[in-house]
């Protein structure tokens, strides 16, 4: 069986040869497996597509963590990572392996007709598995062959390169760790040649489109190397594209998920000395625009909410590409519970975002008065009523537990160790926390939803509850 991924704007032609007296299943089916539609070619017997099984994301991720390095780059597998040569889906997910075997598919992509040749591909990459009925082979840009040479024109060429970056838990996407409206435009001159080299190093796939312009995906068959609009570059991959700059104006290079998009993922290439556009007379208003516009600094709000039979505690985030406001809160059903907020403002620093120097505003309040405790820096600590500016810094340690290190505004120290969402099995996740503070947490949540969640947990001010989590 033949398989060929397609990304989000990413078009194709295929040209399929039935037999005499034969009718084959043309089978769609979305990435995470949940949907399929089809289309019978031909008439006669029919061969069915085999269908592929759902998806097992736990085995998935725990694969993908196996695959990674302590600092979020991937390992060195001893793979081609290029050209989407490594399907990452075979690797990651047991329950579909390829196999090796012969294609008869050809496919080409707009604006000219381009064929796949398989017959210098290398199929060492590909496992056997019985699980899909038959062998895969997952068709890739290496090839991919032009009909008609596309080599560029003889003028100088400009090289670029760029290193598609990301943070999955925070949302943002980057070029070189930076969003679109963190950079200036990038200049170009009419009549030279652009390269641009694309290093994928996050665990999202990007399909980098280009306005305005077709370019060459650099492959095996150089010189004859197909034109795209839409490269769809795989994790951990590099690819090498080149187009000639033959415009006017402001063309825009973005990731085609949309969501990255508007997370940051993307550059603008401005020509030099362009024609006025009668259409566009003020173009530095223009690109002003673009650059507030709030698709370009998207805005998201996190929240978890827990309603449990002691009170409520949870947080909510809101949050841009590089700066979030967080609060965190314990409301005890009982006056000897208590009731405490937390609030920070910060930034993250840093390529993966595992810095957060923050200021905030730490608000403790309990009606029942109680014997002063010292923490564990033999400082006491005022649980009754507390109010003071804090200031501090998170960080995010290998093993995803969030260090929390500040000092308040009497002079007060606390150390706290946390995480949220430790995998028990794919339901059920785990929650901890202590600190100096001698305030301890544990729980549990079994996910019944994205949105919500049963949950229970002990926490050392409010005691046990048991109760839902809203998730947003």
């Amino acid at each position: 069986m033949d398989r060929l991924i397609i990304a989000p704007a990413e078009t194709y032609d295929v040209e399929v040869t039935i037999p005499q007296n034969m009718s084959y299943e043309f089978r769609s089916t979305s990435e995470d497996r949940t949907g399929a539609s089809s289309l019978w070619l031909g008439s006669g017997m029919k061969m069915p597509a085999p269908k592929l099984p759902r998806l097992k994301y736990f085995e998935g991720m725990k694969m993908m963590n196996q695959m990674m390095n302590v600092d979020g780059t991937m390992k060195d597998m001893g793979m081609n990572m290029s050209l989407q040569q490594m399907d990452m889906n075979m690797v990651m997910y047991p329950e579909i392996t390829g196999g090796t075997g012969d294609t008869a598919a050809s496919g080409n992509n707009n604006p000219e007709k381009q064929n796949i040749d398989t017959s210098n591909m290398d199929h060492s990459m590909h496992g056997m598995g019985a699980a899909t009925g038959g062998d895969i082979v997952t068709l890739n840009y290496n090839m991919l062959r032009a009909p008609f040479k596309t080599a560029l024109h003889e003028a100088g060429t400009k090289t670029l390169h760029f290193t598609l970056t990301g943070n999955m838990n925070r949302y943002v996407w980057t070029l070189d760790n930076k969003t679109v409206t963190e950079t200036d435009r990038i200049m170009i001159e009419r009549g030279e040649n652009l390269r641009l080299i694309l290093t994928n190093n996050s665990m999202m796939r990007h399909p980098m489109h280009l306005h305005g312009h077709d370019f060459r995906v650099i492959n095996q068959y150089s010189e004859y190397s197909p034109l795209k609009n839409v490269i769809d570059i795989m994790p951990m991959e590099t690819d090498t594209i080149e187009f000639a700059a033959n415009q006017d104006g402001n063309w825009f290079f973005h990731c085609h998920i949309l969501f990255h998009m508007m997370a940051g993922m993307g550059r603008v290439f401005t020509y030099t000395n362009s024609a006025v556009n009668p259409d566009l007379p003020d173009a530095e208003e223009a690109y002003r625009r673009f650059k507030k516009h709030p698709d370009q600094n998207m805005k998201h709000l996190m929240a978890r909410i827990g309603l449990e039979t002691n009170g409520s505690d949870g947080e909510a985030m809101l949050s841009s590409n590089r700066y979030a406001l967080v609060t965190e809160w314990r409301i005890g059903l009982k006056a000897h519970h208590g009731n405490e907020s937390e609030t920070m403002f910060g930034r993250y620093l840093g390529v993966n975002q595992w810095l957060f120097p923050y200021i905030g505003f730490d608000y403790h309040k309990n009606t029942m008065e109680n014997e002063a405790e010292k923490n564990l820096f033999g400082q006491y600590s005022n649980q009754n009523n507390r109010k003071t500016f804090t200031i501090g810094v998170q960080y995010l340690t290998p093993g995803l537990f969030l260090a929390d290190a500040r000092v308040d505004g009497e002079g007060k120290f606390r150390v706290e160790l946390s995480r949220e969402d430790i995998p028990i099995t794919p339901r059920l996740r785990l929650a901890i926390m202590g600190n100096t503070d001698k305030e301890y947490m544990a729980g549990l949540k079994y996910v019944v939803s994205k949105w919500m969640a049963l949950s229970t947990h002990y926490d050392s001010d409010m005691g046990l509850g048991a109760g839902v989590t809203l998730i947003y």
